[in-house]
């Protein structure tokens, strides 16, 4: 009967990449004298470190991307009918210190909850500034009615 040999199982040592036992991390020319070898959970704790630092980084950089922007005030300064719906005017302030443009709901207020909502990209409002502009939208009809419009804000 012929023996099949067992190999051991390896895995890279972390500094130049030979073939270490499975329970050690340097190879015995990486570490010479035998130094303690770091433990799992230190190196867990390390990269958990790591990410935690880098989601409160990404946070910060998201805050200061939106600083000075909004909140935003709308109103509807006109309806018109145009082709299959209405032409609409919006007047929008930006209250902040820093340029920015914002998304906007228009809806009938009359008819709250068999009316569609549109929702419209509004250009660049510069800071503490009032910006007229017009949309087309459809859903509301051919006749023109009472429109509300509320804008998010950062």
């Amino acid at each position: 009967m012929i023996e099949t040999p067992t190999r051991e199982l390896t895995h890279a040592c972390v500094r130049c990449g030979r073939p270490v036992a499975l329970d050690v991390a340097l190879c015995e020319e990486c570490n010479p004298l035998g130094l303690a070898q770091p433990a799992a959970s230190q190196v867990h704790g390390t990269v958990v470190l790591g990410i935690i630092a880098f989601v409160v980084f990404l946070a910060v950089v998201a805050k200061l991307s939106v600083a000075g922007i909004g909140p935003y005030s709308a109103r509807v300064v006109n309806a018109v009918a145009a082709g299959d719906g209405l032409a609409i005017t919006i007047s929008i302030t930006n209250a902040g210190t820093a340029g920015g443009s914002t998304t906007c709901s228009v809806r009938d207020p009359d008819h709250p909850f068999d009316r569609p909502t549109v929702r419209i990209q509004t250009p660049q409002v510069a800071g503490g500034a009032t910006l007229t502009f017009d949309r087309q939208v459809v859903g509301f009809g051919i006749v023109p009615v009472v429109l509300d419009v509320t804008c998010a804000s950062p």
